[in-house]
């Protein structure tokens, strides 16, 4: 039995249950947060949950995965828009997600094509839960502040969190992880998509120039 067939097996605690059950109140949390129409952006939603590794007590370490379609003529994002999109990202995933091993939450961003599996470019910020425990927690921690300890930490590592603004992964792609928990496209949208592997979408300009 493989790590990933481990850990989501069946029982009368199912661990596959108890991550559906946090993706679903996150989406829920981020839709009554983010009108679409206010923000000028296209949609919104927490679009899966990979599990990477197994942690204490055999608990399945997740990545919470929200994204967010900016619009299909834009070229160059509004990094002010991104900031504040990942705020009410974190804000609906980090309630959503307490009682699991989180090891960072990634806010993918997809634009230059339609919809959030569609486009041509994807890029993410992966946050660390220390960080987005406190930028829910303390009012003195807000967006800018969140943005600034990103880029602090950020190194050219794009694998591991912070990643400020680094080329979106395809986490269905490692044979030692898996993506559970997809809303409305399979494991592989839920991660990088027609926004993906192969196209530009997955491919990477780094931290610089947000």
């Amino acid at each position: 039995m493989s790590l990933i067939e481990r850990l989501l097996g069946g029982g009368d605690d199912d661990a596959e249950a108890r991550i559906e059950d946090a993706r679903k109140s996150a989406d829920d949390h981020l839709d009554a947060r983010v009108d679409a129409d206010a923000y000028g952006i296209e949609d919104a939603a927490v679009t899966g949950v990979a599990v990477v590794n197994e942690g204490p007590d055999d608990e399945p370490v997740t990545v919470p995965i929200a994204r967010f379609s900016l619009g299909e003529d834009v070229e160059d994002p509004d990094y002010d828009l991104v900031w504040d999109l990942v705020g009410e990202a974190l804000r609906a995933l980090v309630p959503a997600f307490e009682g699991l091993f989180v090891r960072h939450y990634d806010v993918q961003f997809t634009f230059d094509g339609d919809g959030l599996f569609e486009a041509e470019e994807c890029r993410r910020v992966a946050v660390p839960p220390e960080m987005a425990d406190r930028f829910v927690s303390d009012p003195g921690f807000g967006a800018g502040t969140l943005r600034e300890a990103m880029f602090d930490g950020h190194d050219i590592d794009d694998e591991i969190a912070p990643v400020a603004w680094g080329e979106c992964k395809d986490y269905s792609q490692n044979s030692g992880m898996a993506v559970v928990a997809t809303s409305a496209a399979g494991a592989s949208a839920a991660s990088c998509a027609g926004a993906g592997a192969g196209a530009t979408g997955c491919g990477g300009a780094g931290a610089g120039g947000l």
